[in-house]
């Protein structure tokens, strides 16, 4: 990246948004499908060999290395030549949490969460949550979202949220909801206007 377009990501991109439409715009990666969310931080070192489906979220810290760079030392120990280089596919509506690791070769199926912090050796097929190190299977995304489904009907908010439809950040929304969460978990504090 030259010195204009590190200045335009830096000071002109402020969300992973706008940061996923310049990538594919560049064509930084092999694919990239639509309403994806790139974080800035995210690393991904072998664009060409990574391809990523739509609305895929690879958020803070998260990398995607399609290769093992110790192959580096093991060559110059043993005066070598050995390379272990792969792609890395992930299927449509895939989350990564901060911090995820993909290591080479791997394919994630679609509709797939994997958990913060997680470092993935083996594929994941579709419909599963996956999180640790290594990552192992959880349960699947239905059995998931069925599991916050019940849970998010419990909170106070609930009725707030049901008013808008499809809820995923809306900055006005986000002023009220703010309120009701402090003060439904610190009751005893007094509610700032």
């Amino acid at each position: 990246m030259n010195i204009t377009e590190r200045i335009y990501v830096r000071f002109f991109i402020k969300s992973g948004f706008p940061y996923a439409r310049h990538l594919k715009k560049k064509g930084a990666l092999r694919h990239q499908g639509v309403g994806c969310f790139i974080a800035k931080n995210c690393g991904l070192p072998d664009g060409y060999l990574t391809s990523i489906g739509d609305n895929v979220w690879l958020t803070d810290g998260c990398q995607l290395l399609c290769h093992d760079a110790s192959v580096i030392m093991l060559n110059i120990r043993n005066a070598s030549h050995l390379d272990r280089v792969a792609p890395i596919t992930l299927g449509d509506h895939v989350f990564l949490g901060n911090r995820t690791t993909l290591l080479p070769g791997i394919t994630v199926g679609s509709h797939v969460i994997i958990g913060a912090g997680s470092v993935v050796t083996h594929d994941i097929p579709d419909g599963e949550v996956w999180a640790g190190n290594p990552a192992r299977h959880i349960c699947t995304t239905q059995s998931y979202r069925d599991k916050l489904d019940t849970a998010t009907r419990a909170l106070p908010w609930y009725p707030l949220l049901a008013k808008t439809g499809r809820h995923v950040f809306d900055p006005h929304l986000e002023i009220k909801l703010r309120k009701m969460r402090i003060a439904h978990f610190f009751p005893d504090e007094k509610n700032p206007e």
